[in-house]
């Protein structure tokens, strides 16, 4: 059977990284989240709504598996309430990768920026996208430590963890 797909509207670098790790067009792992999330939110396509058939530079293809209560054939639709949540499985799904691999290296800027530009090269994101890959890891750092959870050095503060000198 031909492959159904639904397009989706990402940001380049999460484009580009799940075509490098899930291939093009995205085939999620039969019980993943993302899977299980897709077919929750397919319905059945509306009248008059045409199906496309090819995809804008800024969006990702993803397979829609079969399945014998929801065939693909009948529910191909994603209203954009469920592109939405789509779209935030896939960022949530992209920040864990993310941090599993980069969060080690925080302890040392040097090694934090060569680690992230690193990574981006080993997961197909280009260098045009690098910068927006780092400021988002830099962003999900701050709100960690702005919660009080201190990860890597706490840049010359002490930590509450810390006995003073006295």
């Amino acid at each position: 059977m031909k492959d159904i797909v639904v397009y989706l509207r990402v940001e380049r670098y999460i484009k580009q990284w799940l075509e490098n790790a899930l291939g093009n067009p995205v085939r999620f792992p039969a019980r993943s989240y993302e899977n299980e999330l897709l077919h929750r939110l397919l319905s059945r396509r509306p009248q008059g709504v045409q199906p496309r058939l090819v995809a804008e530079p800024e969006e990702v293809a993803i397979v829609i598996p079969d399945r014998s209560d929801h065939k693909p054939e009948y529910y191909n639709y994603l209203s954009r309430r469920s592109q939405t949540a789509m779209v935030c499985a896939i960022d949530g799904l992209f920040r864990l990768a993310l941090w599993s691999e980069c969060a080690p290296l925080i302890g040392s800027t040097a090694e934090l920026n060569a680690g992230i530009d690193e990574w981006c090269c080993r997961q197909g994101i280009d260098l045009d996208s690098r910068e927006a890959v780092r400021q988002k890891f830099y962003r999900m750092r701050k709100t960690y430590r702005l919660t009080g959870i201190v990860l890597g050095k706490t840049y010359g503060k002490q930590s509450p963890l810390t006995p003073s000198k006295k």
